[in-house]
């Protein structure tokens, strides 16, 4: 008996090998037809299969009636980023500091949040905008850019899907039962918590990257890829959010700070930048 359960076991193991190969040999030539991809997002694709690593792209292109979708907006990502930084897609993507051997869950939605933001940045008129690769030495932020007469240093972050915050009804609820309540009772209260938190950690190595690149001007940058947040939150609501986040920082008036959902009219910069 034990003899037949290893074998069924082994016979599932080959079947599911097989189908991996046959996916990667299928991605393989369809990644051939966009020529801003870097290959090497192949050899990504490649070891998060090997790993059986959770990340957010590999459902998305198994998916047929995504695929096309999800790797068309990445080429055009890229196509963008690289007409802003005159790199091509391959010494972008390491300037962006994408290692394929890294399959951890937030890694290639970097990539995309920073990417992202060059292009956000170009929307608002600045210019000779680079990024940052990161240095052995020590963290710094992501991308430098100029507009005017000022420099701007930008720390680019990202907030992936998770499980939505409490409903009004869930709150009462719970109030009612006299429960400790651990998480935020609305999208715009988990995202004013979400960004406080993160840019506080990192405001040292923007300010360190600032004092290198003799930069006058620092953005705060959070790229949303939270399907949660979509539809909650209004453009007057995103600039509301900014405004108290600069309030509770006071960090001064050289310091911007931003959400990129990617919707037209909800990519927000607070203060405005006037050039």
């Amino acid at each position: 008996m034990l003899y037949y359960e290893y074998k069924k076991l082994y016979y599932l193991f080959l079947d599911i090998k097989m189908k991996q190969e046959d996916f990667l040999v299928k991605i393989k030539k369809v990644l051939c037809r966009y020529p801003y991809i870097p290959k090497v997002l192949y050899d990504y694709i490649e070891n998060v299969i090997k790993k059986d690593a959770k990340e957010h792209l590999i459902p998305q292109i198994k998916n047929k009636k995504k695929r096309k979708i999800v790797l068309d907006a990445i080429n055009n990502l890229f196509k963008k980023g690289t007409n802003v930084t005159k790199l091509s897609p391959l010494d972008l993507i390491k300037k962006l500091d994408f290692h394929p051997t890294d399959t951890s869950e937030s890694s290639f939605d970097s990539i995309i949040a920073e990417l992202r933001t060059i292009n956000f940045l170009s929307n608002l008129d600045l210019y000779d905008i680079t990024p940052l690769q990161a240095k052995k030495s020590g963290k710094r932020a992501d991308i430098i850019a100029t507009g005017g007469s000022d420099k701007y240093v930008i720390e680019v972050f990202c907030k992936i899907s998770q499980s939505p915050p409490q409903t009004e009804h869930k709150f009462k609820k719970d109030f009612k039962k006299n429960e400790i309540l651990n998480q935020p009772y609305t999208y715009e209260d988990d995202l004013f918590r979400y960004y406080i938190d993160k840019a506080r950690r990192k405001k040292i190595q923007l300010e360190n990257t600032a004092k290198k690149y003799k930069c006058n001007k620092k953005i705060m940058v959070l790229v949303l890829n939270d399907q949660n947040i979509f539809g909650h939150l209004l453009p007057d609501e995103c600039t509301n959010i900014l405004s108290k986040i600069s309030t509770e920082l006071g960090w001064g008036s050289n310091y911007y700070f931003s959400i990129i959902i990617g919707l037209v009219g909800l990519d927000i910069i607070y203060p405005p930048i006037k050039l």
